[in-house]
C-alpha cells in the first residue's frame, strides 16, 4: 500500500534540487552562426570573445542555456563524433552513462532525456554553463563540420590588439572559392588610387595560381591604434602544411613619407 501524503511529500522533497542559470555569454565580434535546430532555438556562433583577449571561441546555445568553447575543444568533439553518434543511435537506457572526454574545465558525456540519449557537453568551472544535444543535433552538427572550420581557419593580422579584415576571407584555393581575397586586391585600387576605375593586372585565374595577394585595409582604424606604437603581428593558417621553400612577403604602404639618416639615426616624418 502507498506511503502516506506526508511520507510522499517528505520524499519528493528530498528529489527537489536548485536551478542555477547560467551567467549570459559574452556578446561576440565578427560571429558566424550556425543554426542545429531553429524550433528549439539551438545554435553554433563562432567569433572574436572580447573577454578572452579577442580569441576565436565557439558558443553553443539552446533556449535557457549555453556553453563556452575553445576552438580545439570543438575539434575534439569532432574527433569523437563516430563514437558519440554510435551510442547516441542505440536503444535509450535509463542507467547506462558514458563518458567520451574529461578533462579540468570540459566534459563530453551522455544521458537519458525525454526518452531518448543526448549528449551532455558541460563547463566544469561555470555553474549553468551546458547544453543537451540529441541525435538530430548531432547530425546537423556533423553535416556542418567543414562549414564551421570554414569559420574557424582564418587569416588574420593583429594591430596593437585590433583584429583586421572586419570580415572573414574564408578562401580555399582547392575549391576554388577565392572571391573575398580577390576582391579585396581589386578593390585596393579604389582607395591607394583614390578613384572608382579599377584595371587589375592579374585576372581570377593567374591570381589563383601564379600570385595569391592577400590585401588588407587597415585605413580605418580606431584612435587607440592611430595614438600609440605600432605593433604589427601577421598570422597566416592553412589546413595542410606549406611546401619546402615556400616563401611570403609583406608589403606595408603607409601614408607618411619617412626619412632615416644613417649616420646618426635619426628618424623625420614629412
Amino acid at each position: 500500500m502507498a506511503g502516506s501524503i506526508a511520507d510522499n511529500s517528505v520524499l519528493y522533497r528530498k528529489k527537489t534540487f536548485t536551478y542555477v542559470p547560467p551567467t549570459p555569454p559574452a556578446e561576440l565580434i565578427e560571429s558566424t552562426s550556425y543554426t542545429l535546430d531553429f524550433a528549439s532555438r539551438k545554435f553554433v556562433h563562432i567569433g572574436f570573445d572580447p573577454s578572452e583577449k579577442l580569441q576565436v571561441v565557439v558558443h553553443l546555445l539552446t533556449s535557457s542555456r549555453y556553453v563556452h568553447i575553445t576552438t580545439d575543444f570543438m575539434k575534439k568533439i569532432f574527433g569523437f563524433m563516430g563514437h558519440i553518434l554510435s551510442f547516441i543511435l542505440d536503444t535509450p537506457q535509463e542507467y547506462k552513462r558514458v563518458i567520451f572526454y574529461e578533462d579540468e574545465k570540459m566534459k563530453l558525456s551522455s544521458m537519458m532525456y525525454s526518452g531518448e540519449n543526448v549528449l551532455v557537453i558541460e563547463k566544469k568551472n561555470r555553474d549553468g554553463c551546458r547544453v543537451l544535444l540529441n541525435r538530430g543535433d548531432l547530425l546537423r552538427l556533423q553535416y556542418l563540420e567543414c562549414s564551421i572550420f570554414e569559420s574557424i581557419m582564418r587569416k588574420e593580422v593583429y594591430l596593437n590588439s585590433e583584429v583586421f579584415p572586419y570580415e572573414d576571407f574564408q578562401s580555399d584555393f582547392t575549391r576554388n572559392k577565392l572571391a573575398t581575397l580577390y576582391r579585396a586586391y581589386v578593390e585596393f585600387q579604389k582607395s591607394y588610387y583614390g578613384h572608382d576605375e579599377v584595371t587589375p593586372l592579374l585576372n581570377r585565374t593567374d591570381f589563383k595560381n601564379l600570385c595569391p595577394i592577400i590585401v588588407v585595409d587597415m585605413s580605418k582604424q580606431n584612435d587607440n591604434v592611430k595614438m600609440s606604437t605600432v605593433d604589427l603581428r601577421i598570422e597566416l593558417e592553412a589546413d595542410e602544411a606549406f611546401p619546402a621553400s615556400t616563401s611570403a612577403y609583406c608589403l606595408i604602404l603607409h601614408d607618411q613619407i619617412i626619412t632615416y639618416n644613417p649616420f646618426n639615426g635619426e628618424v623625420r616624418t614629412l
